[in-house]
């Protein structure tokens, strides 16, 4: 198994948020529940605190709200 850097790591978290301000929500790649489209990160800058961390999500198609596991 190769390990990335952590310069490439961190190259690769900037990228993302160089998409966004932090608070813009973000398509993520996870379907939703109720209506099967895709889910968005909403205040990426911010994480429900917990073990483990998670993420709040929507769905713009349905209005669904919910946590993912960060």
């Amino acid at each position: 198994m190769s390990l990335k850097t952590l310069e490439e790591h961190d190259a690769e978290r900037a990228a993302i948020w160089k998409r966004g301000d932090g608070n813009e929500p973000l398509p993520n790649g996870i379907a939703c529940p109720k209506c099967g489209k895709e889910l968005l990160d909403v205040q990426r800058a911010i994480t429900v605190s917990g073990r483990p961390p998670k993420k709040n999500v929507w769905c713009p198609a349905c209005d669904w709200r919910g946590t993912r596991v960060e």
